[in-house]
């Protein structure tokens, strides 16, 4: 069997959450990991067994020949990191955010279409067998008519964390919040028609408090919002259709409802993150271009110009 050889770029917790997903991939040979931080790194050796640890990604790419990487970098950095791959040739699967504006995800999709690679976004909800089951079954009545997503956190947490830098702090929509955007975006399937935003700074010197109402041009409307004024991280979706809704929690547990009954729905035996590194590798290997349902660099910009459209209704 030929193995495809795959590095991972950031051993945060999301780079090692991927390095676990490829290390069941028979026909994936993780090669080597790479992050400045020398703690990352050691847990990356002790956690997943990856012995062939780089502190600098330049270094990397020159010493290995890689088929594809996946980069997990804090979320300001994807883009920095994941441009230098995408110029040198390497299929890139690359953490949300594709950067922290639409010039910089066009950036990206500009060279990877010049380079001829294969690059996809990590907003794995396209992929969630609870999502991607209820959204079966609603189409099988038709049209999806509406929907609701909410994705809320604790900003105060984040503070005191000192995690993140004043840019992501100020710009949370394009953390975590932005998979609901995209599953959002992705389900009503259509394109934008209006937005109306109202965006805020509540409790803390950061935009804390996101609600939008989206119309998309085949009347399908989207009611979205994210909210950092809470005390916990909260994720659920609504999505109706024709005589049918389905209801989903947490994306940990669903119900749908038709016929005047209501189901739980199945919440499958692999997690997002499997199915959307699957498909990645699979891709890769077979030399098939980066098609829906998944997020290439093209549905990359568009959920990122409906991102920036939400923030320009701040209120100062």
């Amino acid at each position: 069997m030929v193995k495809l050889k795959v590095a991972v770029a950031g051993c945060g917790g999301r780079g090692r959450g991927h390095m676990q997903v490829l290390k069941q991939f028979e026909d994936v040979d993780l090669v080597a990991v790479c992050d400045p931080v020398e703690s990352a790194r050691n847990l990356a050796r002790d956690q997943v067994g990856i012995q062939n640890c780089y502190d600098d990604l330049e270094n990397m790419l020159d010493t290995e020949s890689l088929d594809a990487i996946f980069v997990a970098s804090p979320a300001h950095l994807n883009a920095q990191v994941a441009l230098p791959c995408l110029e040198r040739g390497i299929n890139t699967l690359l953490e949300k955010p594709p950067g922290m504006s639409v010039v910089e995800t066009q950036n990206l999709r500009d060279v990877a279409n010049r380079t001829g690679v294969k690059a996809m976004v990590g907003w794995d909800r396209r992929f969630h067998p609870m999502i991607v089951e209820a959204r079966k079954q609603i189409e099988s009545y038709g049209a999806v008519t509406q929907l609701v997503g909410e994705f809320h956190k604790s900003i105060s947490r984040l503070s005191s964390s000192n995690n993140f830098p004043e840019l992501v702090m100020d710009n949370m929509l394009f953390e975590t919040p932005i998979h609901s955007v995209d599953i959002l975006r992705a389900i009503a399937n259509s394109s934008v028609a209006e937005v109306h935003s109202i965006v805020r700074r509540a409790i803390s010197p950061y935009r804390d408090v996101h609600g939008a109402l989206i119309y998309f041009e085949n009347g399908c409307l989207v009611h979205f919002i994210a909210n950092y004024t809470t005390d916990r991280r909260l994720e659920r979706y609504e999505i109706h259709g024709y005589n049918i809704s389905a209801y989903l929690e947490g994306i940990s547990q669903g119900t749908i409802c038709y016929d005047g009954k209501t189901h739980e729905i199945e919440k499958g035996n692999t997690s997002s993150t499997w199915e959307q590194n699957r498909y990645f590798i699979n891709r890769v290997k077979d030399d098939l271009p980066i098609d829906l349902p998944a997020a290439n660099l093209d549905e990359a910009v568009k959920t990122m110009a409906l991102v920036e459209a939400i923030k320009a209704g701040t209120r100062d």
